[in-house]
């Protein structure tokens, strides 16, 4: 006779009671529920952890690199403002030997406005430059002025061609316009130095420099409401008194 199975065995062909238990509506649910929850936790554990990126305003720091350092002597007593025109032509030919036939003539101008400052060396003002006149004025010569610096405002640059405006970056327009504003620079610097040879304003101008810089020394020395005759050339002659007469 055959032995009997134990009591807690399953019975052969069954299942046993955890793969029951699995079995069940209930239970698969709440293993899928428990299942799930666990990898949203994760998710968003991870996604906590993880470096995020945010808009934030940086302010960018600019170095600057300091090449040279040198004094200077140069006092500025006056600024012109003024336009400079720069024409520039070019003209194709043909040519075949001893023959040459003018096809086309390509006109540019070029106007740029600008600033130059002017001035002199104050090394050049020595002491035989001024002087106390018998009649109690103060007799100073006026240096030599010289151009310091011009800047041409390139924002403000009017370019005319033969063709028009539209055809200004157009080649040969474009090889004329390069032309003339490459000389620019040269020619504002001799406009205003012709401007300093001719006009008497800057030397008055440099005249009133001279007086608000001589003042306050004179005065410490003892001389009360100085008045200055200024002589800006051989025969000009400017006569200032006080501080703003």
């Amino acid at each position: 006779m055959a032995d009997a199975p134990p009591l807690d065995s399953p019975a052969p062909g069954r299942p046993s009671g955890v793969l029951l238990r699995l079995r069940r509506p209930g239970c698969l649910v709440l293993t899928l529920v428990l299942v799930g929850a666990a990898l949203v936790f994760s998710v968003f554990t991870l996604a906590w952890l993880r470096p995020r990126i945010t808009d934030r305003d940086v302010d960018t720091a600019v170095l600057t690199t300091l090449t040279r350092e040198a004094p200077a002597s140069f006092l500025v007593t006056g600024t012109l403002e003024f336009a400079t025109t720069s024409v520039r032509q070019s003209t194709r030919s043909f040519e075949a030997g001893p023959i040459q036939l003018p096809l086309s003539t390509t006109t540019v101008t070029v106007r740029v406005p600008g600033r130059a400052a002017y001035g002199f060396d104050v090394r050049t003002l020595r002491a035989e430059h001024i002087r106390l006149a018998e009649d109690g004025w103060v007799e100073v010569e006026v240096p030599a002025l010289t151009v310091f610096s011009v800047e041409p405002d390139l924002e403000r640059t009017q370019v005319q061609t033969q063709a028009g405006w539209a055809q200004a970056w157009n080649s040969p327009e474009r090889r004329l316009v390069e032309g003339a504003l490459a000389q620019i620079q040269r020619a504002m610097r001799a406009q205003a130095a012709g401007h300093l040879r001719t006009s008497p304003a800057p030397r008055a101008n440099t005249a009133e420099a001279l007086r608000a810089m001589l003042t306050p020394p004179l005065e410490a020395a003892g001389l009360a409401a100085p008045r200055f005759r200024f002589r800006l050339g051989p025969e000009a002659v400017l006569e200032l008194r006080g501080r703003g007469d």
